[in-house]
């Protein structure tokens, strides 16, 4: 006789063994479901952007203020001016990339910003490390996870 003894003490043919994954149609499915494809962020949770306001007043003051002293001391003596703005600019670069990076948050599409693979995002990680390391060793930093912000990469990654 083939087949084994139940409980109830009915025959039955042997099971085929269980397996913990999907069979191969469903295999797509479990990795890709429904309408995400396109979506590579599907497994991580959903990002809100969040689009910080723009303080004007502040651009105005890292990038024309500078200027317009350049121009000003700029008619006395020439070297002096340019000593002055590169001293204003070494003093102030934190200040006035953490601008630009605010200004790209703000004004970047939709499909770039949602497109990096790791949270905190890639432009956030470029302030969060500019603010902790420093402007040059944070700018090496972020520009580094810019480089490895694609798939297979990606998840919680913090400077």
């Amino acid at each position: 006789m083939t087949g084994k003894m139940g409980r109830s003490g009915n025959r039955s043919k042997a099971a085929a063994p269980q397996s913990d994954y999907p069979a191969q149609d469903g295999y797509i499915t479990t990795l890709h479901p429904e309408g995400s494809f396109n979506n590579i962020r599907h497994d991580v949770q959903t990002r809100e952007l969040i689009r910080p306001c723009i303080n004007y007043r502040m651009i105005a003051f890292n990038i024309l203020m500078p200027l317009l002293v350049f121009f000003s001391v700029c008619r006395w003596n020439v070297l002096y001016a340019c000593i002055g703005l590169g001293l204003y600019l070494l003093i102030r670069l934190r200040d006035i990339i953490v601008c630009f990076i605010r200004l790209y948050q703000r004004y970047a599409s939709d499909d770039i910003r949602l497109s990096c693979v790791f949270e905190p995002s890639c432009s956030e990680y470029m302030i969060l490390s500019i603010n902790k390391y420093g402007i040059f060793s944070g700018a090496v930093k972020g520009v580094m996870r810019l480089r490895r912000c694609h798939l297979p990469n990606g998840g919680v990654d913090y400077p």
